[in-house]
């Protein structure tokens, strides 16, 4: 198989910015697209069962404690992508390998840990959360199923960070599109086919993700790839080792405050009933296809910043935040523009209640309101990622959830009479207010290298 084509060219030189995002985020978008559509298409074939309600609804609460688990793989995949594209940048191969032998080595050992942990603790914190009858079933087989993938989800986070600090954002999204479309194959047999339910909707992912594991083993190691690893690569450096996770213990400290803050935010909406919680999925899976352009310009957006500074070009690295900021501020307001008249008909195909369908109607109205408070919000976070300062994630991240969301929620259900409208409102203001912090701590950045200094 040949070597891509070295990006470096687009981050480093490539005079129209405009011109060198597109060309490196559109294929991260093409993949985002197929992942929502992916979820699309789960949620129609669940939306469908009997039990519709009690299924969303327990799939829905269940996605905080998977990201829960997967905090330390993001955590580790950040400080990869800052470390490894800011040396690559400076032109140091070498030690660009060895951190993504690390990467790879601290991936497996987490996935398989993480595997047993999440299928024998998965009772005990469904049963926190609330979850009961139906829902707890739902939310059980989903998790218990979807912890065989946690190896396999770990090795393509690590293959994906080191691919990405190279500017290489097609091959990972290849593989991630080929799992995706057995997922989609595999989710239409396996529940409506063969009605297997929530069952047959976990398989199918499972065996998506493990179907393009040696692929990522293969450009790991293949040494027709310009960042191939070698046995003498895995040669761990405690130094190394220690600033690689000295850099990731705040994102991934801030992925999983997040995603336990998501958890108690999900057992709030559940003590609304099923039906809001279904309905808060389906509004969710909405946005996510509005957030298709987002997440792809913060995911490139980090490679730029990061090879930039390793290449003693500030400007250029600021720059690149400027026009990944307007390309995804004017993409979010314009998806958000053209949802909006077709958001009834998108959400009666995902479900067959018609109180749920009310529900999410009524949360689509603050999802699209505030779209582009989100796209500002990732930009900052593609940024703080891309310098080296993770610590500033960890902050804006769980400022907005724990110091700001929570609180809000907390209130507007125990001191109003707002009802679900207050879990709107509340998602709605810490969106708007963490972009202040965000903004301050933006300018403190000197986008000089972080890395270690041998």
């Amino acid at each position: 198989m040949k070597q891509k084509p070295d990006k470096s060219y687009l981050l480093l030189r490539e005079p129209h910015l405009y011109k060198a995002f597109f060309t490196l985020a559109w294929p991260v978008m093409l993949s985002n697209l197929l992942k929502s559509f992916h979820d699309l298409v789960d949620t129609y074939f669940i939306g469908q069962l009997e039990n519709s309600v009690a299924a969303q609804a327990g799939i829905s609460i269940t996605w905080p404690l998977f990201s829960l688990f997967l905090a330390l793989c993001s955590g580790l995949s950040v400080a990869g992508v800052a470390i490894m594209s800011q040396h690559l940048g400076a032109g140091d191969e070498k030690t660009a390998k060895r951190y993504a032998a690390m990467l790879l080595t601290l991936s497996l050992g987490i996935g398989l840990l993480f595997n047993v942990f999440m299928y024998l603790a998965s009772p005990v914190v469904l049963t926190f959360m609330g979850a009961r009858d139906g829902v707890f079933d739902a939310s059980l087989t989903y998790l218990r199923v979807r912890s065989f993938e946690m190896v396999s989800l770990f090795i393509f986070a690590s293959f994906q960070a080191t691919r990405q600090s190279q500017g290489d954002t097609t091959t990972p999204v290849i593989l991630s599109t080929t799992a995706i479309f057995i997922n989609i194959v595999l989710t239409a047999w396996f529940v409506k086919g063969l009605g297997w339910g929530v069952f047959g909707a976990s398989f199918a992912t499972t065996i998506g993700q493990v179907a393009i594991t040696p692929a990522c083993l293969y450009y790991l190691f293949h040494p027709s790839q310009k960042l191939h690893l070698r046995r003498c690569d895995f040669t761990m450096q405690l130094a190394e080792l220690r600033f690689l996770i000295a850099t990731a213990i705040p994102s991934a400290t801030s992925s999983a405050f997040s995603s336990f803050g998501f958890l108690i935010l999900q057992s709030m909406v559940l003590s609304y009933g099923d039906t809001v919680s279904a309905a808060f999925s389906l509004g969710n899976k909405v946005s996510n296809l509005l957030l298709i352009p987002i997440s792809a310009m913060a995911f490139t957006l980090a490679a730029f910043i990061g090879q930039n500074i390793g290449a003693g070009n500030p400007e250029r690295a600021r720059q690149s935040y400027r026009t990944s900021r307007n390309i995804a501020v004017t993409m979010s307001a314009i998806g958000s523009l053209l949802i909006w008249p077709i958001r009834q008909p998108i959400l009666q195909l995902l479900t067959n209640d018609a109180t749920t369908l009310g529900v999410a109607m009524e949360y689509m109205f603050w999802v699209l309101l505030t779209q582009p408070l989100m796209s500002l919000f990732q930009n900052y976070i593609g940024v703080f990622n891309g310098s080296g300062n993770t610590r500033f994630s960890f902050l804006v991240e769980t400022a907005r959830l724990w110091a700001i969301r929570l609180p809000l929620i907390l209130f507007f259900k125990n001191f109003t009479d707002l009802g679900r409208l207050g879990i709107w409102m509340a998602m709605v203001i810490s969106n708007l207010l963490i972009l202040v912090l965000a903004q301050w701590l933006y300018r403190k950045i000197d986008f000089k290298p972080k890395v270690l200094k041998h």
